[in-house]
């Protein structure tokens, strides 16, 4: 597909979401979601608030262009990677922890694989925009990070380059990685309902095809949040830190998050909308599917083009140090959550980012001293986790 065929898809599928948001939701409100397209070669989006507070929300999301130019062909390269692995041989074999060694869902053709793939990232990206306006994220950082009641309303949230280049560091870095996290959190459970209303839409699929195609769309899709958050990191890995600083987060520790918000939301949707997947299914899908763009990334885009298993997902709560760095991420947030509820119009309740009880305990108790297995890691050691 040519770099302009790639524009007007882009333009098309963003537009019918955006009309659809502006009949359900903003035309109720009184207020507008318009979208613009940047032409600066950068590979992000940022969302902006152009109303006072307390006015009717008139909000703008805008995209540049490269962004979903490079979605689209991180999405082809990967299929056409998956595709060359040779049968029988060590790479070929790895997938057999995963059941079987289907690599790219069979339901689909070559176009509609990177299609997907291409349709679940972008829109991923468009809800994480849309998280940040529904929590006016621009007033919260303001409140929040500067201490002052009185603190200037930011107008533009950026991502990927919210500190304008200058390095956050203190009570505005966390704010600025608190309200990412938050932002991603509305993002997955807009996509999963939205995943959830298409496959369950007679004229899409039938029942007898639903569960296939559930599955084939899961694992296009969390291939496609990889291959995003992979570019975002780069060509070498991030070692997480317990020290927050920069705008965002550790784009691979945002993965680590990010993934499991979408099993374990279908496994609760699955108790109560049978859709045919199993906690264990969708553990698995979605693992083998991370493993597959961690597969193509470190094979074809870093420096020694060898499987690298630094950028693979290995469970969130398994590294002191991301424990460590989620600490003071749930404090703040207890501590903002209150004025969100105020500011935000629209959107289930289930949008909101919420810490598990259990959850909370284990990151309260870790211990990084001692004779421990914690202790082996230096939690406090400097390196940098700002996206780029």
């Amino acid at each position: 597909m040519e770099d302009i065929e790639i524009y007007e898809l882009a333009s098309q599928i963003i537009g019918v979401i955006t009309r659809d948001l502006n009949e359900s939701t903003y035309a109720k409100l009184g207020g507008e979601l318009t979208v613009t397209w940047h032409e600066k070669e950068k590979f992000g989006a940022f969302a902006s608030i152009l109303n006072g507070a307390g006015e009717p929300p008139k909000h703008c999301i805008t995209i540049h262009y490269e962004l979903v130019r490079q979605v689209w062909r991180d999405a082809e390269e990967l299929c056409i990677f998956l595709r060359s692995i040779p049968n029988d041989s060590g790479v070929d074999k790895l997938y057999d922890f995963y059941g079987d060694r289907t690599k790219l869902p069979k339901c689909f053709n070559d176009e509609e694989l990177v299609k997907n793939i291409f349709i679940a990232t972008i829109t991923w990206v468009y809800f994480h925009e849309v998280g940040h306006l529904m929590q006016e994220h621009g007033v919260i950082r303001a409140e929040f990070a500067r201490g002052r009641g009185d603190a200037a309303q930011t107008t533009d949230v950026h991502d990927f380059e919210a500190s304008h280049n200058e390095r956050l560091v203190g009570r505005e870095a966390l704010v600025s990685h608190v309200t990412e996290l938050a932002a991603d959190f509305e993002a997955m459970h807009f996509y999963v309902f939205e995943l959830l209303r298409h496959v369950t839409d007679p004229d899409f699929v039938d029942d007898e095809k639903r569960t296939e195609v559930l599955s084939g769309l899961i694992y296009l899709m969390v291939c496609g949040l990889s291959l995003l958050f992979f570019r975002f990191n780069g060509s070498q890995p991030i070692l997480p830190t317990a020290v927050i600083e920069g705008s965002h987060p550790n784009p691979l520790v945002r993965l680590e998050i990010n993934v499991p918000q979408i099993f374990e939301s279908l496994d609760m949707i699955g108790k109560f909308l049978d859709h045919g997947l199993d906690r264990k299914q969708l553990v698995m899908l979605c693992a083998k599917a991370a493993f597959s763009a961690t597969l193509y990334w470190s094979m074809t885009k870093t420096e020694k083009r060898k499987f690298d298993n630094r950028f693979m997902l290995k469970g969130l709560l398994t590294n002191p140090v991301v424990l460590q760095y989620l600490q003071p991420v749930v404090v703040c947030w207890d501590e903002m959550l209150p004025r969100v509820k105020e500011l935000r119009r629209f959107g289930s309740p289930l949008g909101l980012m919420t810490f598990s009880d259990s959850f909370r305990t284990r990151i309260a108790s870790v211990i990084t001293w001692g004779n421990g297995p914690e202790g082996e890691t230096n939690a406090s050691s400097p390196s940098d986790s700002t996206a780029k």
